[in-house]
């Protein structure tokens, strides 16, 4: 039997604040909140996301995170400590627009400030949906801002990166069904999107599970403990194993 194989508790902070979403906030009464889908959604565990059809997707529950975290854990003493110090990570499935800018966002940056980035930009081309919760901007809602609008909102060098994905915010209706190398290749015709961003994009969007984001952490992380691997080591869960690891490393310091 599985060594994690019950009682091991999802970790919800590190899986909305951790870096794969930038839609949540920490209210003061425990509970989590965010806009999306035209709806301001308050959660304080997985259990209470089980029973609405969105929130179904957008936590990925009919995934087998159990067997996934067991064969992880299983594949070397990292993983195995990773996985016991994090509790269960789940991988997001996010709205193609929503992730396409937030990861653009993420360039160069770091969670506290893109989660800023992120309010302002709903707070300045959104639409509230309750008092004080606002709608993160469609791409019609973003149409005719200028470079030096987004500039003064503070996303500084994104800001042509952005009015691009506005403008040919089609492709990505054109990756489902698409192998990870096309989808890849589909969104770095963005301009500003690369691997890395692109990686993010199609993981906690396109819940495309072979994607390994390599930042400034994972590159630490593959230096110091698996120098001599790449991430198909980490086949069948590339995308899962980088969230423990990333998850880990950052919580070492």
């Amino acid at each position: 039997m599985c060594e994690y194989h019950e009682g091991m508790e999802e970790n919800l902070r590190e899986i909305l604040m951790g870096g794969q979403s930038f839609s949540w906030r920490e209210e003061e009464d425990g509970l989590f909140s965010a806009v999306l889908n035209e709806h301001v959604y308050r959660i304080k565990s997985i259990d209470d996301a089980a029973a609405d059809p969105f929130l179904r997707s957008y936590f990925d529950l009919d995934y087998d995170y159990q067997k996934a975290r067991c064969e992880i854990a299983a594949k070397d003493e990292i993983l195995s400590r990773a996985v016991e110090s994090t509790g269960t990570l789940r991988l997001l499935h996010q709205d193609h627009w929503i992730a396409t800018i937030s990861f653009i966002l993420s360039q160069n940056n770091n969670i506290k400030r893109i989660t800023g980035l992120y309010d302002r930009l709903s707070r300045r081309y959104g639409h509230e949906v309750e008092p004080g919760y606002f709608s993160f901007p469609s791409a019609e809602e973003m149409k005719g801002t200028t470079e030096q609008e987004l500039r003064d909102l503070g996303v500084g060098f994104r800001a042509p990166f952005i009015l691009d994905a506005i403008e040919k915010r089609g492709i990505l209706d054109e990756i489902d069904g698409l192998s990870y190398e096309e989808s890849e290749k589909k969104l770095m015709g963005i301009k500003g999107i690369g691997p890395k961003v692109a990686s993010c994009i199609l993981i906690f969007s396109y819940q495309k599970r072979e994607g390994f984001p390599m930042d400034v952490w994972m590159k630490k992380v593959m230096a110091e403990y698996y120098p001599d691997k790449d991430p198909s080591y980490f086949h069948p869960y590339e995308a899962l194993s980088q969230q423990y690891l990333f998850s880990w490393i950052r919580s070492q310091g």
